[in-house]
């Protein structure tokens, strides 16, 4: 039998990951797919564009399923099909009045969302104030999920950021809403959910649904990606696919800008840790505004997090493992720590990364931070 494809003209088109669409697959074929899925892995690995595979390969109308030419795939392929419900976060409708009106706003805001994505798969994400998937969202889920699917035999929830289901009045309702979908879904309905930050879901979310890791892409998946999608030269995919650390999202936004804000701020915030200096660790928290925890404080926490790992390459005289050992070099001024002080930096990154998941104040997140890192790293 010829393998079917990961891309084709009715199918998204992933790059890498080719041994966990194999399993996928296989496992479709077998009649062993779990009704709930839970793709977790680094921001930019490809996590929406394969639970949108996932999803055509389950709507497919072909035994050698995804075929990619059927009329399933390629409604698939075009973010069309009745029977895929693909929910994202998004800005709160503003003024948006009864609970009933908040949910069409929000089911506007989706399709809208969808024909730009239609338009360019690779759309930036709105971030007209703060974003998320709100109840009224998951509501409109639930009411998806109680009709019958309206062409195949089945219907597909694929939702991207799981983890930023908002809590509203102190307690976590979309969460919950989410929760009885997966535990009494339809026999018809499949959930796939994705998320950066696992551990930022409620613990029974994660115990309801089998997990699937993509692992950062290799280099070569990165550079073919912007050879193909931004048309760029090989001399100049390469080097911004090395700085990119497996990361497609990061890659894109590197070769818009040739350069990454969250890395500036990173390198910012590890030079200001190794300072000694008070009112230098103040001044660098003050640089950050008091909202966009999730989309400014995160990814420069993120950058923070690959510093340390070549941080730690040094401390354990393992340089050549290092991506960029020279710039971590230059900033510590070869103050390198001992390998538990870099450990205990980790930690302290880990908890920065966990308020800024929650949306919390990022100048005061980064204080903290700051304190935690300057007695983790700062020899006395």
């Amino acid at each position: 039998m010829t393998p079917s494809p990961t891309h084709g003209p009715g199918l998204p088109r992933v790059h890498g990951h080719g041994e966990l669409l194999a399993r996928v697959r296989a496992a479709a074929r077998g009649g062993r797919m779990p009704q709930s899925l839970l793709l977790h892995g680094p921001e930019g690995v490809g996590k929406r564009t394969v639970a949108l595979w996932i999803a055509a390969l389950l709507q497919c109308e072909s035994e050698d399923a995804p075929c990619g030419t059927c009329r399933s795939c390629r409604m698939a392929g075009r973010l069309e099909h009745p029977d895929i419900h693909y929910h994202f976060p998004l800005p709160r409708p503003r003024k948006s009045g009864s609970r009933r009106k908040l949910r069409e706003a929000l089911e506007t805001r989706r399709q809208e969302r969808l024909a730009a994505l239609r338009e360019d798969p690779d759309a930036p994400a709105e971030e007209e104030g703060v974003t998320g998937i709100y109840l009224g969202a998951v509501e409109n889920m639930r009411a998806q999920a109680a009709r019958r699917p309206a062409m195949g035999r089945i219907a597909v929830f694929v939702v991207a950021e799981a983890d930023r289901m908002v809590s509203q009045s102190a307690s976590p309702e979309a969460a919950n809403a989410l929760l009885k979908l997966l535990e009494e879904p339809p026999d018809f309905a499949y959930l796939i959910l994705t998320t950066s930050r696992p551990a930022a879901l409620l613990p029974t979310i994660r115990s309801r649904t089998a997990h699937l890791r993509l692992a950062p892409l290799a280099e070569a998946d990165v550079a073919a990606f912007l050879a193909e999608r931004r048309d760029l030269a090989p001399e100049r995919a390469r080097p911004i696919a090395r700085r990119a650390d497996g990361s497609i999202g990061r890659a894109l936004a590197l070769a818009a800008t040739d350069d990454d804000p969250a890395a500036r701020a990173a390198d910012r915030l590890l030079a200001a840790a190794f300072s000694g200096d008070p009112a230098t660790r103040y001044r660098v928290a003050g640089d950050f505004s008091a909202t966009g925890a999730r989309s400014v404080l995160a990814p420069a926490l993120e950058r923070l997090e690959e510093r340390l790992r070549d941080l730690l390459c040094l401390a354990t005289g393992t340089p050549g493992l290092a991506r960029d050992p020279e710039t971590v070099a230059g900033i510590v001024k070869g103050r390198v720590p001992q390998e538990d002080r870099v450990l205990a930096a980790f930690d302290a990154v880990h908890e920065a990364l966990d308020g800024a998941s929650r949306n919390l104040n990022p100048q005061a997140t980064v204080s903290v931070l700051m304190a935690d890192l300057d007695r983790a790293l700062v020899a006395r």
